[in-house]
């Protein structure tokens, strides 16, 4: 089977006939219609086509007998040419990675040296960044590539187009289906994977190819109507003045000023097109919704929101999602990565794994602490500066009330 790259160009005018359109037919009904349904159909001409890419990727990547990757991978990442949807993918992996890694004990309790192995490791943040991506795009290998004297110098992700998970092989040629069977080299190619092996983005190219055609028609529509229309009217009948005037009217471009003849008659009309605008600006505005529900589950952490309670039920399921993508990225650290980590020479005790530090909320925590304050409990400084990273020195001691007494020999007889 002969593997085919096949890209689409969607620049430049994108009707084969062109309607050309002047001054006089602004307010030409049929004319603008006819212009708008050609666009459209043109524009769904080119859209069929990518979708169509689409499909013969994920068809081929389903493939029973021959399974490849290279061309899903690749429309992957022209989806990503979209900005929300860069936008919206990287929020959720800072969500999740942007967090403080640590070593714990059987018990629980945070190991320093265990944790002094990872702590401010680009390699280690490379790790995190790498599986978390394999949300997006599903099964990814990771290849530990540089150590030195037992330590973890770098790691990079094997190209995503070359991995074949049904297959569990890593191939030097995309066209081919044999290559390096990844799955028996554990402590150096570790497979990754934190839901399933094709990846959200799968669902998301629809909507991503979908709202480009559609600024690329709203591009097409503001270039015809979204400049006020200067219209020269004159009283003479000759066309070399007619073609003078024209030729004057274009010259000005931006300018604010012109020069004409006596009696010419300059008059700038507006363009009245909104409903137009309207169904491109409420379009996009859909398809920008339906890629936000599908990577974070709400839509308000990213879009103006109608209220501040409704923006709290987003932010608490954003964080339930966050919390979901956490335990999952743990459990791959600790059945994957701490393993290798063990091999390669690191001293990681038995029964050590790695956790997230959780910071607690100050404002939360200073409501509970004066409760307990107010209880009568006592509060150690080391506790305060753990807490609130503020060092004291003591806790102050209430103060009491006194009443003050005068001398005896100051009182009057």
């Amino acid at each position: 089977m002969k593997y085919i790259q096949h890209t689409t160009d969607i620049s430049g005018n994108l009707l084969k006939s062109p309607i050309n359109l002047n001054a006089s037919d602004t307010n030409n009904i049929s004319k603008v219609t006819k212009f708008m349904v050609d666009l459209v159909r043109q524009q769904k001409r080119i859209w069929r086509k990518e979708i169509n890419d689409w499909q013969r990727a994920r068809l081929m990547r389903q493939s029973k007998e021959y399974p490849q990757n290279f061309l899903l991978q690749e429309v992957y990442d022209d989806a990503l040419m979209d900005g929300q949807l860069t936008g919206i993918t990287q929020n959720r992996t800072f969500r999740t990675t942007n967090k403080e890694f640590i070593f714990v004990d059987k018990e629980g309790k945070k190991d320093d040296k265990c944790t002094e192995y990872i702590k401010d490791k680009s390699w280690f943040e490379d790790f995190l960044k790498y599986t978390h991506e394999s949300v997006y795009f599903g099964t990814e290998v990771i290849w530990i590539k540089n150590v030195e004297k037992k330590e973890i110098k770098e790691v990079e992700l094997v190209e995503r187009g070359h991995v074949i998970p049904e297959l569990g092989i890593i191939v030097t040629d995309v066209a081919m289906n044999t290559g390096l069977a990844y799955r028996d080299f554990p402590e150096q190619l570790i497979e990754v994977q934190m839901y399933d092996k094709i990846g959200l983005l799968e669902k998301a190219v629809p909507y991503a190819i979908l709202k480009r055609h559609s600024w690329g028609s709203w591009d097409e529509f503001e270039e015809l109507f979204g400049v006020p229309i200067r219209i020269a009217k004159i009283a003479s009948q000759s066309e070399q003045v007619k073609n003078e005037v024209a030729g004057w009217l274009e010259d000005m471009g931006s300018a604010p000023y012109g020069v004409f003849p006596l009696g010419t008659e300059i008059e700038i009309k507006e363009n009245s097109k909104g409903d137009a605008f309207n169904v491109f600006f409420q379009k996009i505005n859909a398809i920008r919704e339906e890629l936000s529900i599908l990577i974070l589950h709400q839509t308000m952490t990213t879009e103006n929101g109608s209220s501040k309670a409704q923006g709290t039920v987003h932010e608490n399921t954003l964080k339930e999602l966050i919390f979901a993508d956490e335990k999952n990225i743990l459990a791959i650290l600790n059945d994957k990565l701490v393993p290798a980590m063990k091999a390669i020479g690191y001293a990681i005790p038995d029964g050590f794994k790695i956790a997230v530090s959780h910071t607690k909320d100050p404002n939360e925590q200073i409501k509970i602490d004066s409760e307990f304050l107010r209880a009568g409990y006592i509060i150690p400084a080391a506790y305060i500066t753990e807490i609130y990273g503020t060092e004291i020195e003591s806790v102050p001691r209430p103060q009491t009330e006194s009443i003050d007494k005068a001398p005896e020999s100051s009182k009057k007889p």
